[in-house]
């Protein structure tokens, strides 16, 4: 029996190698991120453009895949005022990780989800007017989640992401010199629309 079993394992483990393919490629886009929302005393948050690229890799069996990446990554908001003025600008710059697990369907289109490990390479804070201080600080990793769909033609996919964090991003301090204004003390944890164009240079 014992054998047996060991057989049948060996079987399927053979089988489900045979079946798998393995898919290596590079991708690029654009990021729409912010990092704050609504608070008191100031008057809201905007999105940024940003740039994302890197490999990507694909391991499909049986239907499913699992796919890490390694990308560059921007992350970041501005701050307004109440007369509608962007008083303060964070940019994070990340290497991501992510470790994305989904489903292939009609051969072209897929839906995908998983964690993302994000490790903070560089910052840049500004201030837009000189009443503004922007003492903002980042965290060097943050741990994020992934999920979106993906269309596959040929070599070329074409992705759509929502990234949210899990972790705090950064320690958002901006402060103003007008005693009618308080400052902002806020942690902050990152929100973004990710699109990319990719290309497979690699099937296996």
């Amino acid at each position: 029996m014992k054998k047996l079993f060991l057989l049948s394992a060996l079987t399927i483990f053979i089988s489900t190698a045979k079946s798998q393919e393995f898919d290596l490629g590079v991708h690029a886009g654009i990021s729409r991120s912010s990092m704050v929302k609504n608070f008191a005393d100031f008057g809201g948050a905007n999105t940024i453009t940003g740039f994302t690229g890197g490999l990507y890799t694909k391991f499909k069996f049986l239907g499913f895949f699992v796919m890490p990446e390694v990308n560059y990554t921007q992350r970041g908001g501005d701050i307004q005022n109440y007369l509608g003025q962007t008083v303060a600008s964070n940019t994070i710059h990340y290497i991501d990780v992510p470790v994305l697990a989904g489903k292939q369907f009609f051969k072209f289109f897929r839906v995908n989800a998983g964690p993302v490990f994000q490790f903070a390479m560089g910052n840049e804070t500004a201030s837009s007017l000189a009443t503004y201080t922007n003492n903002s600080s980042v965290n060097s990793f943050v741990l994020g989640l992934q999920a979106g769909a993906g269309i596959d033609i040929w070599k070329l996919s074409l992705d759509v992401r929502y990234d949210t964090g899990i972790t705090d991003a950064a320690k958002v301090v901006v402060s103003n010199s007008s005693p009618t204004i308080s400052s902002l003390n806020y942690s902050s944890r990152s929100s973004m629309f990710i699109f990319t164009l990719g290309y497979r240079f690699i099937k296996l």
